[in-house]
């Protein structure tokens, strides 16, 4: 029992760093796009204003990481009894929804831009605002991914590949305004209809996820067998039946094994606790619930 603590007690220390990259994530991305989108309403570049809001739609995300991690160590109450972790999805699905409205409103623009020319001014101060947003956005996707790997937590992974695709959006803006500078047309719109083509992956990516979440569908349909076998082959245990929840950043597992009959109370206590310890360390899955069946001899 103590071990199965120890595991929670590791995972708490974990939430606690990651919440914290998380929420310097949130502000360097915000700060990013918001300078982003300030400089462009003095260039004109409707590249560096896209990446501008590619730049907030990633801190979004990260928001979202961080409200999510949040969300776990919240007590359970009496209207939710599984805790809180699924309001991360429904926060997700809701910020994804916002994300495409941004993507088609850049799209509109890019196409105004091209059916009405216009030329970007100071396209060297674009280039460099490109830059220097582009390797703040790589060099914070490496800290969070460190952490990430650390602690092999996939809401990081997630944060961390979001900002690598935000540095690289903004090298490829700053690729496209480097080619209108040298006086190919329509490059400008172009980059930002390929920063919009950015935001509608990662919000599809994210509607696909969240609402997976949100209808209890789980990632890994071999985990059911894999987690039976893992009992049955350590524990010479029949397994009945393995119910997988996805909770947020988490999952609940509701095994049902068949235990002898003439076993005490203590004896199953005993290996109730083991399985759930041994399937805790093995498939990460942080709640665990064994519904003990005693076999009548049949």
């Amino acid at each position: 029992m103590n071990n199965f603590k120890s595991i929670h007690l590791d995972k708490s220390k974990a939430f606690e760093e990651a919440r914290k990259i998380a929420w310097g994530s949130i502000w360097v991305l915000a700060g990013i796009g918001v300078a982003e989108i300030l400089i462009s309403t003095f260039t004109g570049s409707l590249t560096l204003f896209a990446d501008g809001l590619d730049s907030i739609a990633d801190g979004i995300v990260s928001f979202i990481v961080w409200f999510g991690i949040r969300m776990i160590h919240r007590p359970r109450s009496d209207s939710f009894h599984f805790g809180y972790a699924k309001i991360e999805s429904l926060a997700a699905l809701i910020a994804a929804i916002a994300i495409l409205i941004l993507g088609a409103f850049i799209v509109y623009h890019a196409y105004e831009r091209i059916i009405h020319p216009s030329e970007t001014i100071n396209p060297e101060i674009t280039m460099v605002t490109l830059l220097a947003a582009g390797s703040i956005s790589l060099y914070r996707a490496f800290q969070v991914r460190r952490v990430a790997k650390k602690f092999n937590l996939v809401s990081l992974t997630l944060d961390a590949k979001n900002s690598i695709k935000d540095g690289s959006a903004s090298f490829i803006g700053f690729g496209s305004v480097l080619l209108g500078y040298f006086g190919i047309q329509y490059m400008d719109a172009i980059g930002g209809i390929i920063i919009a083509g950015y935001i509608f992956f990662m919000a599809y990516t994210a509607i696909r996820e969240s609402s997976l979440v949100l209808l209890d569908a789980v990632k890994d349909p071999d985990l059911h067998d894999e987690i039976k076998e893992h009992i049955t082959t350590s524990f010479n245990v029949d397994v009945q039946d393995v119910q997988i929840r996805p909770l947020g950043h988490g999952s609940y597992a509701q095994i049902h094994v068949i235990l002898d009959q003439k076993m005490t109370l203590d004896n199953v206590y005993e290996i109730v606790e083991k399985i759930k310890l041994s399937v805790a360390e093995k498939f990460n899955i942080d709640e665990i619930v064994i519904e003990p069946t005693p076999n009548n001899g049949s």
